[in-house]
């Protein structure tokens, strides 16, 4: 089983994009916001420890993937998005990223590769 403390960053355009862009000094994503969650959407990847408001929730079919995912953003409750495998159709996706600019949530596309070791995201996981 993968965890987020081991995925590449060497994927798709898509995949290295986060919405909404901010001009910060690093990379990090911050995972500690005042009572808002951050939500894992992944068949795979698992979070390696118990966090305060960090839930993971098993990928749907892609049939409902992207009603499922502006749905946790629209909610509000959300902060940050991390998803396994994004794909999406191009109106599908434009539509998704608008309601993360619109709601302040940070949305980012996991690809994990197995292949490659030592790849770790930095963050209080």
């Amino acid at each position: 089983m993968a965890s987020l403390h081991a995925f590449t960053n060497s994927s798709t355009p898509l995949a290295t994009m986060q919405v909404p862009a901010v001009n910060r000094h690093n990379n990090d994503i911050n995972v500690e916001h005042a009572h808002k969650w951050t939500f894992l959407v992944a068949k795979h990847i698992r979070f390696t420890d118990k966090q305060n408001y960090c839930i993971r929730l098993t990928k749907p079919k892609q049939s409902s993937l992207s009603l499922w995912l502006e749905k946790i953003v629209t909610g509000g409750q959300c902060a940050n998005l991390f998803v396994e495998h994004l794909s999406l159709d191009e109106v599908s996706f434009k539509r998704l990223k608008q309601l993360c600019i619109d709601y302040q949530v940070a949305l980012v596309n996991l690809m994990p590769n197995n292949e490659q070791k030592g790849n770790v995201v930095q963050g209080p996981w």
